[in-house]
This record gives C-alpha cells, sequence and structure tokens, in this order.
C-alpha cells in the first residue's frame, strides 16, 4: 500500500469524489448532498499521491439508518476506486472512521451492506461489526452489522 492521507472534505469538493464512483448514475446523490447541506453527513476521503482514492460517510441523524443522536451513528458509503481495491485503503479509512466516531463520543456505530459483497462483510466482521438483522429493501438482501465504540 502507497502512503495516503485522509481528509474531511466540504461541499465544494464533493464533487470530486466522482474520481472514485460515478455520482451522476448513482440515484442517491441528491439525498447525499442535502444531507451535506444540512450538516448531518460528513463526508471523509483518502487520496493518494493526491489522487482521490477511497470515501466513507458519518451520517448522524437518520431513524432509517438506525442512529440514535448522541449515541450511535451511521457508516455509509466506504467505497474505493475499483482499480485501487484490495490494497488496505479501505480498511485504512474506516479504522480513521471509526476513531472519529470514538472522538465525537459515541457509544456504537450501525451500517448496511449488500449481502452478496463478501470483501465488505469480512471487511466489517474484521473491525468487529456483528450482523444483528438482515433485511430487504428496493436494492435487495442486505445486513444490518452494528460495532460498539
Amino acid at each position: 500500500m502507497k502512503p495516503y492521507a485522509i481528509k474531511q472534505i466540504n461541499l465544494d469538493e464533493y464533487t470530486n469524489c466522482n474520481a472514485i464512483w460515478n455520482m451522476q448514475t448513482c440515484p442517491y446523490t441528491n439525498i447525499f448532498i442535502e444531507q451535506i447541506k444540512a450538516g448531518n453527513r460528513d463526508v471523509f476521503i483518502l487520496t493518494v499521491d493526491d489522487d482521490y482514492t477511497a470515501e466513507c460517510d458519518l451520517v448522524y441523524d437518520n431513524p432509517e439508518y438506525g442512529t440514535i443522536p448522541g449515541e450511535r451513528l451511521y457508516f455509509s458509503r466506504l467505497i474505493v476506486k475499483r482499480s485501487e481495491r484490495g490494497k488496505g485503503y479501505g480498511e485504512a479509512i474506516s479504522l480513521y472512521l471509526l476513531d472519529k466516531a470514538k472522538e465525537k463520543g459515541y457509544k456504537s456505530i450501525a451500517l448496511g451492506v449488500d449481502c452478496d459483497n463478501t470483501a465488505a462483510v469480512n471487511l466489517y466482521k474484521k473491525l468487529g461489526f456483528i450482523v444483528y438483522e438482515e433485511a430487504e429493501d428496493k436494492d435487495g438482501k442486505f445486513y444490518r452489522m452494528e460495532k460498539a465504540l
């Protein structure tokens, strides 16, 4: 793994995440933008040689995501650029965000992951998340996972 940097970005920089995932085709992009504007989603990026390589977000108040204000937040949008997957960047940004959540005083963190996303499920289990429910929505079956901080 090459040296990397992780930082929080603001709304003006958010379109740079298009280097990681296709913002134009994602049906949730506008929801994410509204959450950022409302101060309810913090976006963190991992860069390698100043190149956007991975993104992961923290969502603070969204009952649909299982958040509890001041108690449990939501770990959202862990995504690594395809060409950089399997190199440890997903784990690196995940560990960084878990530390951030702990620093902010949260007691737990929740996430949802597609049941068939074996690599992500294995990473989350390695990080100490446990599956507490299997659910299904319009996008398919997914696990709800949680980790005590």
